[in-house]
């Protein structure tokens, strides 16, 4: 249960100008603090003059301006580098990489720092016997410079990379997932039987994905006014204004109401994760497709994100409500376990159709994960394995590599193709595949 304002806050917090700005306002602290520079012990004010400061200053200055341009193309070449190779969902991720922002913040604000000293040295803000808490200001902010360098250096090493990125998104997965795994129904409850009584709907005020849902602020405005909620999607889910966002079980929802309980909502033009524990999963499936393109032809990096993928999924475990929910006036549709291998590994089976070892590795990951606790991804697995059968038949070349991939699938058989489907009603009077599905669907 992720609170809307921390949520608000996390975002803007992993902006690289924020963490410039915080480093560059030691200057503000250090003008402020000048004064107690007269009560320094040991004569150390004595020893230190303007002079002395001002050539720390004038070093810092110009060697940051230098290390801060290079390193900003460096951030922009690997950052485009990752969006050629891999997704562009991953170069938006790599844009809040806390480490990343760190070290090139140090960068900038030391140089802010620095410029800030001397032009308020220039107008000659601080006494003779100030300058040596400035000085030792100064000195810590050149040991922040060092430590970002060490770090830097060792965060160059693979930086934009292929399997670096893949790394990251499985480390943003891992989040997610223990987001979803410490609340279930994102701290609400499950939705059971019918719902008794009048709910009155309540809409979105604008398109885009829903991002995060504060189901603890939900829950404590409907304590005090006796009422409940019953979301109708998750995190992750596309919304056109006027969707229902929630069914609110209440005696009045006036407009006022309505603007609070919209407040628990986040809705943007793009999925984060987080909440949306499927989001960070994609990424990873998006990699391992454009590595399984024509124009790359890399399977092995198919092949890592499949596994990464399957081992994801398996710490997964089946969403259960927890005995004293954070939120429980808020009921929360359960996550749709079906279309978390439908949305990643499906992807890779399809786009890997030609591949033999991607094929093997799709069938394994099937048989693994048909022993997960969760009766959606069982049932899922069953699916992919078929439909990778059914990929494999039409992009492969040996008989004999089709058979070992049978051998080890978990499926009875490849899934229905079109070609079957009208070669078994050749005058047209057999069933429409989508037009049965579509009817499906509507039932």
């Amino acid at each position: 249960m992720i609170s809307s304002l921390f949520f608000r806050f996390r975002l803007f917090s992993r902006r690289l100008w924020v963490r410039s700005a915080l480093i560059s306002g030691l200057a503000l602290i250090a003008a402020f603090l000048a004064p107690l520079g007269n009560y320094i012990p040991f004569g150390i004010a004595a020893k230190i003059d303007e002079e002395t400061l001002q050539d720390l200053l004038d070093v810092i200055t110009a060697s940051m301006l230098t290390v801060s341009t290079f390193s900003l193309s460096i951030m922009v070449s690997a950052h485009l580098a990752a969006d050629a190779n891999t997704t562009p969902r991953a170069h938006r991720m790599l844009q809040q990489d806390s480490r990343t922002q760190t070290v090139i913040a140090t960068f900038i604000g030391a140089f802010v720092y620095a410029l800030a000293m001397t032009v308020m040295i220039d107008f000659g803000v601080f006494q003779t016997g100030e300058f040596a808490l400035i000085y030792a200001f100064t000195v810590a902010v050149a040991a922040l410079i060092v430590a970002a360098l060490l770090r830097w250096v060792g965060h160059l090493d693979g930086l934009g990379s292929v399997e670096a990125t893949l790394r990251r998104a499985e480390a943003r997965a891992v989040e997610s997932i223990d987001v979803y795994r410490r609340t279930p129904f994102l701290g609400g409850r499950s939705p059971k039987g019918d719902v008794a009584g009048a709910l009155q709907e309540l809409t979105a005020e604008r398109s885009g994905f829903l991002q995060n849902v504060d189901t603890g602020k939900l829950s404590k405005d409907l304590d005090h006014w006796g009422g409940t909620a019953y979301l109708r999607h998750r995190p992750g889910a596309w919304l056109a204004q006027g969707d229902v966002l929630a069914e609110i079980g209440i005696d009045r929802l006036d407009e006022d109401r309505q603007a609070k309980l919209r407040a628990a909502f986040t809705i943007d033009d793009r999925r984060e994760p987080g909440q949306d524990v499927i989001q960070s999963l994609i990424v990873l499936a998006e990699i391992g497709e454009r590595a399984l393109s024509p124009g790359i032809n890399d399977p092995r990096t198919g092949l890592d994100a499949i596994s990464r993928i399957t081992r994801l999924v398996l710490t997964m475990p089946a969403e259960r409500e927890l005995d004293q929910p954070p939120a429980p006036r808020v009921f929360v549709p359960a996550l749709k376990t079906e279309e978390v291998l439908a949305a990643t590994l499906d992807p890779l089976a399809r786009d890997g159709k030609a591949f033999f070892e991607v094929q093997i590795s799709i069938q394994t990951a099937a048989a693994q994960l048909a022993t997960h606790d969760a009766a959606g991804i069982r049932e899922a697995a069953v699916d992919l394995s078929a439909r990778g059968l059914a990929y494999a038949e039409d992009g492969l070349l040996l008989a004999q590599d089709m058979r070992k991939i049978a051998a080890r699938a978990l499926a009875d058989g490849p899934a229905a193709t079109l070609d079957a489907d009208r070669a078994a009603s050749p005058q047209g009077d057999g069933p429409d595949p989508m037009h049965a599905e579509r009817a499906a669907r509507d039932a």
